[in-house]
């Protein structure tokens, strides 16, 4: 069974330390986190999602950090595994309850992002 929310708050302490102590982004420092690493491990595949709320948008630092470990995994990613790659949903407000959803770009209705995050073929 999966398990539910514990809080229903982000905790943004370990963020704060992380922009306190850590090198600026003009050293060419770059820090994202990653919103969610979905993998089956019946079947072997994977996925990296990155989320947008209220119509946001992924600066071009982030999408090319996304490039990179899409590549970095594909290349090393043990041969027995599929690994579906890193995408960007894009809500228009929070969920499908208050506005449209686009995957990577496309339009897509929830019963579409359940079969494509399933990763099932």
């Amino acid at each position: 069974m999966t398990r539910t929310e514990q809080t229903g708050i982000r905790d943004l302490t370990f963020s704060g330390w992380i922009r306190k102590n850590l090198p600026d982004s003009n050293t060419g420092f770059m820090v994202s986190d990653i919103d969610f690493f979905m993998y089956n491990y019946k079947t072997q595949k994977c996925i990296i999602l990155e989320i947008k709320t209220h119509n946001g948008t992924m600066k071009e630092w982030q999408r090319r950090m996304y490039s990179l470990i899409s590549a970095w995994i594909e290349k090393g990613i043990d041969k027995e595994w599929k690994f579906y790659g890193c995408h960007v949903i894009i809500f228009e407000g929070t969920c499908f309850n208050d506005g449209l959803c686009r995957l990577d770009g496309r339009l897509v209705d929830e019963k579409e992002l359940v079969k494509f995050l399933s990763m099932e073929d």
